[in-house]
């Protein structure tokens, strides 16, 4: 049949047959191997720029991860330093008094702050009223201890309307202990 039909075209109808089956068949090349490769090409490249990406970012996170797991490391052992029986009432009482400040000492509250993987970060309010700014500020210098993994967290300071000399002072002091430790601070006092 494809023969007949052939044989019946002359010398221009079978040129322009013949370029339209090289036409096809070039469109059928291209449509079905070379477009598909070329994006399969493009998707290669942009799957390898997007893993080149990540494997990036998973090395920043890898030496973060090691950075953040020498500071735990400091800081179990700082923990361990201040002693089983470290508790902080007794602690801030103690630098209370080489303040000058115990007598100020108007409330300690202890509160539960953030749990993090291998620490408990414990919380104790504290308000300081009719203190001077010099042992206020004695008293910071005293109470917060890096070492010890003890930190003023916030602070409000008001001046006394009745003795503008003194001052008023909320504190919220935090310290980090190892979940393993299980000190209770609200049974401390």
């Amino acid at each position: 049949m494809i023969k007949e039909f052939w044989n019946k075209l002359d010398a221009k109808q079978r040129k322009l047959v013949g370029g339209a089956l090289i036409f096809v068949a070039l469109a059928m090349v291209l449509e079905l191997a070379v477009f598909p490769f070329w994006e399969a090409k493009k998707k290669l490249a942009h799957a390898i720029h997007s893993n080149q990406n990540k494997l990036v970012e998973m090395n920043e996170l890898v030496t973060e991860f090691k950075v953040l797991e020498t500071k735990t490391a400091a800081m179990r052992r700082s923990a361990a330093t201040r002693g089983a029986d470290f508790t902080l009432f007794s602690y801030l009482e103690k630098k209370a008094a080489q303040a000058n400040v115990r007598g100020r000492i108007k409330q300690m509250n202890s509160s539960k702050g953030m749990r993090f993987a291998s620490f408990e970060e414990s919380l104790i309010d504290m308000r300081l009223d009719k203190v001077t700014i010099k042992q206020l500020t004695d008293f910071l210098y005293y109470a917060e201890s890096p070492a010890d993994l003890i930190r003023i967290k916030k602070i409000t300071i008001i001046k006394m309307k009745e003795s503008p000399e003194y001052l008023s002072a909320q504190l919220q002091i935090a310290y980090f202990q190892p979940l393993d430790q299980g000190l209770d601070q609200s049974k401390e006092r």
